[in-house]
């Protein structure tokens, strides 16, 4: 397995609210909200001179239709031609956010193919954060653009940004036909280890200390656990009660300990514990890129790279990358990794940096006629 070493930070200094690190505990599955980043009107215009744009509805569960975009290169030549799937980030996301990307994978003769997710924008069914029904839809795309005679079923690729990062590598772990996947500022963990370590690294790097972090971490750990089993009232309310006095501990007020103790107390959390992501990485033996932000506070690096690089030790096709100066949502300039600098970087999945090193890997991959 390769892993880019030059850029690695070993920052730890990111400083957060308190409410925004323990809501980005989240992030190990749910992952942060994907700001929505409507492309600029030259990146429309080079996105239709580089393609040719296709309405496409693709059917998944019952009552679910998506509406995606299927743009197809103007290449020379003949005969079909690669793709790539974008899935999107946790939100009621539509279509959009990949724009500089896409750019660089038309140019390069590679088709793209992004959609609203269920329940948004054009998409019918209802809207919810379930990681399973959102694998699904992204099954049903892959199948969907198969039997389509202008794509190259052989030569799909899956890429996946923060959430969509954690649904991708499962979706090729069932699909030996998956051409390689990259994910960008995703998770790479397995279960309650995922929740754990997230909850660790969020809380270290927004400052607390490690003597007080953990046993936090432990408790809200067994909490979560007992959840999924369906542990009885007097264990789940013990269970809360000490998660509490561990995040009091942590410099928390009481009404801060309960708004914590909400945020990861939830179904959406509960998910965590089906979480196989290291899993499908271990089963992967097409190439595989994961690309994290040093200064991500949602998806740290810190925890999630090493993560990565073991689960794709057998892999000789792999390769991790991190870099310094980008945050969440892969920017250049990033110094601090909050929500507020984000808005002032530019588009999201906009680092030209970024953008050469994926494009340079996916077309390596998918080794497009031009």
């Amino acid at each position: 397995m390769g892993c880019t070493r030059g850029e690695v930070s070993e920052e730890r200094g990111v400083k957060m609210g308190k409410r925004t690190a323990v809501f980005a505990v989240l992030c190990a599955m749910t992952t942060a909200p994907t700001p929505a980043t409507a492309a600029l009107p030259f990146e429309q215009d080079i996105l239709a001179v580089r393609s040719v744009a296709r309405e496409v509805t693709i059917p998944s569960d019952p009552g679910v239709t998506l509406a995606g975009t299927l743009r197809l290169p103007q290449v020379h030549g003949h005969g079909p031609v690669p793709l790539v799937i974008v899935v999107q980030g946790h939100g009621p996301n539509g279509r959009g956010g990949f724009d500089r990307l896409m750019q660089r994978w038309l140019a390069d003769g590679i088709a793209t193919l992004e959609y609203d997710k269920r329940g948004v924008g054009r998409s019918t069914g209802t809207y919810v954060e379930d990681n399973r029904k959102l694998a699904r839809d992204a099954t049903a795309a892959v199948a969907a653009m198969r039997r389509l005679p202008q794509i190259d079923g052989d030569r799909i690729l899956m890429v996946g940004h923060s959430q969509g990062g954690a649904i991708v590598p499962g979706i090729a772990a069932a699909d030996p036909r998956i051409a390689g996947v990259v994910t960008l500022a995703g998770p790479a963990g397995d279960g309650l280890d995922l929740f754990a370590t997230s909850m660790h690294d969020n809380l270290v790097l927004s400052g607390h200390p490690e003597a007080t972090v953990a046993p936090l971490v432990a408790t809200a750990t067994q909490l979560i656990a007992a959840r999924v089993a369906h542990a009885d009232d007097a264990t789940i309310d013990r269970l809360r009660t000490a998660t509490i006095r561990g995040f009091v501990a942590n410099g928390f007020s009481r009404e801060g300990a309960a708004g914590a103790l909400a945020a990861i107390d939830n179904p959406e959390i509960y998910q965590i514990a089906d979480a196989h992501i290291a899993t499908a990485f271990k089963a992967l033996h097409v190439p595989v890129l994961q690309v994290f932000g040093a200064l991500d506070p949602f998806v740290p690096a810190r925890g999630n790279a090493p993560a990565a690089r073991a689960a794709l030790a057998g892999n000789p096709r792999a390769q991790v990358v991190v870099f310094d100066g980008m945050s969440h949502w892969l920017k250049d300039g990033a110094k601090t990794g909050s929500e507020a600098e984000n808005a002032t970087l530019g588009p999201n999945l906009g680092s030209p940096r970024m953008v050469k090193l994926v494009g340079d890997w996916v077309e390596a991959t998918l080794k497009p006629i031009r």
